[in-house]
């Protein structure tokens, strides 16, 4: 949270660019326009491109690429990494559709999945790709990536259990080097699956990665299960290293628009070039760089330098006001929402707290502590989204969303807070640590002892000050009702490694067990929002543990139906369940400058903070 086919990836916060204050302009020359057509310029169409130039892309604050092999686990699966850094040289199957929650075939490498025999078998056919060595990418490239994937066992980033893709695959048949055909066990629901499923798919070169040592032969060892682990294990060494992206030559093979000329990491811009034996359409631009910044106000003081330091930037929600002499040094702005949702994650395995975040009361109890009205209000400037479960609620009349979403069955309240906690066996001590004075199932929960504390301590994302605001107010409120919460931040990439799933009693004392509450922002889902790899007992952004048998029946049936009444469950359940404690989601504003358009590159499924595909992009004259 990615995160569809913006492949589902974790994001840092959403909140780097809050919806405007009251009486601030921004749309297309001053009108309210928000993303979500194909072209986010009134000019675009009419004027014409300029092949050439550097196109210089704001990173999100403290959010540098850090890995570069496609098959990522969850400690590395980000939308830093695989949407808007990895995909640039290694094209996913499937693209995801810049105005709305589909997938964009035309576009991609494949086209559509035919399916047959009672939707038991889909086949896929190729397009002409092919890899910067000039070899043609061909579905041997595609059980590459199956067989390393099923490698990384429960630690792959889109794992979603033993039911679903590639676990579900009865066989899987090499047709032709064009062609490849998926026979699963059991009907799965197409929609579903094109992108839950065949879509996870980034093709890998087979015939330049499928060894085990740098000057080894390359072979067929992906084809044991012995084999691909050690293929895995020599890629994952690889990639380890970050100070030879440029130059390792695994890396030199791609299928994408771009090559990696350089990579700066936390440092300095990544800078990509054109991949001179792309298959597809060629990039307008000379050069792509991804510019990192530690914070959103160290970005917003470049973006002010103007279009000679930053073509595609952010305005952070405090630099709203000044949207006025943004536009005046060049830029045109967009807003943006976002395809996912925000939240915090109760660590249910924790050894020390865990059996007091596992009990359903107590993250109820969370939630009324959440006053998300205010965070909108005071923190996005009146703009922000509130979120009461798993689904994006924008675009407004998406077909995933339950009446009940608009609802909030937790409201804020301090006094309900206390209520629940004395029902349950709390001394409420306001202002200071609440204690536990009846212990176990009777009382504070099973595994609460008598005499325990109400402490929990929240290790959330440096460098955005909405993120930081929203804690701050989080600890206030709760302290009202005896509840001390204890904030810690650190860079997003070392929240997102140590708030993985805790296993006990053989990680106990490692960091993936010691967090108790993680925020490391939001998911950013994919096309269709299935519950899938999400909430289910062991899907691989379960990072909390949470476990709940009925929730995972309405989320397997979600995933075979012909129609969405078991997702409606799903969702319901989840909302009443609060197995997250649900935070507001803000709009993105994006500042593009005003001779730069594109297709898709102020959408929001397909651009801004998504899945980037810059290679459409270009200046005008």
């Amino acid at each position: 949270m990615g995160a569809g086919k913006r492949r589902r990836v974790i994001l840092a916060s959403t909140a780097v660019g809050a919806a405007l204050v009251a009486g601030t302009s921004i749309g297309l020359a001053g009108s309210a326009t928000a993303a979500g057509a194909t072209k986010a310029k009134a000019a675009t169409g009419k004027a014409k491109p300029i092949y050439g130039g550097t196109i210089k892309y704001a990173e999100g604050p403290g959010t540098p690429a850090n890995y570069i092999f496609p098959e990522t686990s969850t400690a590395n699966q980000s939308l830093y990494n695989n949407s808007q850094f990895i995909n640039l040289m290694y094209q996913e199957l499937y693209q995801p559709s810049p105005t709305q929650p589909t997938l964009d075939y035309n576009h991609s490498m494949a086209y559509q999945p035919v399916w047959s025999s009672n939707d038991t078998v889909a086949t896929v056919k190729l397009k002409n790709a092919k890899w910067s060595d000039g070899v043609p990418v061909t579905a041997r490239d595609l059980t590459f990536y199956i067989n390393l994937a099923k490698a990384m066992g429960t630690t792959w980033g889109n794992y979603s259990g033993p039911t679903q893709f590639p676990y579900n695959l009865k066989s899987v048949q090499i047709v032709n080097p064009k062609t490849i055909r998926f026979t699963l066990k059991s009907p799965m629901n197409p929609t579903y699956y094109d992108d839950n499923g065949i879509g996870y798919i980034t093709p890998l070169p087979q015939q330049a990665w499928d060894k085990t040592s740098p000057n080894g032969k390359v072979g067929n060892y992906d084809q044991t299960p012995a084999g691909a682990k050690a293929v895995l294990a020599f890629l994952q060494k690889q990639a380890a290293n970050t100070s030879t992206y440029a130059s390792n030559p695994l890396w030199k093979v791609v299928d994408g628009a771009w090559t990696l000329q350089s990579f700066g990491g936390a440092s300095s811009p990544d800078v990509f070039v054109p991949n001179k034996h792309y298959w597809g359409p060629k990039p307008y631009a000379a050069k792509f760089e991804e510019i990192p910044f530690t914070s959103d106000t160290a970005e917003f003081t470049s973006l002010k330098a103007g279009t000679s330091t930053i073509d595609y930037g952010y305005v952070p929600t405090q630099d709203i006001p000044a949207i006025p002499s943004v536009k005046a040094e060049g830029y045109n702005i967009t807003k943006v929402p976002t395809w996912g949702f925000d939240y915090i994650i109760p660590n249910t395995k924790n050894p020390q707290v865990g059996p007091i975040l596992s009990q359903t009361y107590m993250r109820q109890v969370l939630a009324r502590l959440t006053d998300q009205t205010t965070m909108i209000a005071h923190f996005m400037s009146g703009y922000g989204i509130p979120t009461y479960g798993a689904t994006p609620v924008y675009p407004k009349g998406n077909p995933f969303v339950s009446p009940q979403l608009s609802h909030n069955p937790y409201p804020y309240s301090v006094s309900a807070a206390e209520k629940l906690l004395k029902a349950h066996g709390w001394k409420i001590h306001a202002g200071g640590v609440d204690v536990c004075v009846r212990g176990g199932a009777a009382g504070c929960g099973a595994g609460v002892a008598k005499g325990q504390t109400l402490s929990l301590n929240l290790l959330y994302s440096s460098g955005n000050q909405i993120l930081q605001e929203d804690t701050d107010l989080f600890q206030s409120d709760a302290r009202q009702a005896g509840v001390q919460i204890n904030p810690r931040t650190a860079n997003f990439n070392t929240v997102i490694s140590q708030v993985q799933q805790c296993v006990l009693p053989k990680d106990k004392n490692a960091p993936t067990c010691q967090w108790q509450l993680g925020e490391y922002g939001g998911i950013s889902e994919s096309t269709f929002p299935g519950g899938f790899g999400l909430l289910n007992t062991g899907g691989a952004f379960n990072a909390g543990g949470y476990s709940n048998a009925l929730l995972d029946k309405y989320i397997a049936q979600s995933t075979t139906a012909s129609s969405l009444a078991p997702y409606m469950a799903y969702e319901n359940l989840t909302i009443t369940q609060e197995p997250w404690i649900w935070q507001p989601v803000p709009d993105n504003i994006f500042a593009t400058a005003k001779n730069f358009t594109g297709y898709g590159d102020v959408s929001e499924f397909d651009g801004a903070f998504g899945y980037i595909e810059p290679q459409y992009w270009y200046f005008t004259k």
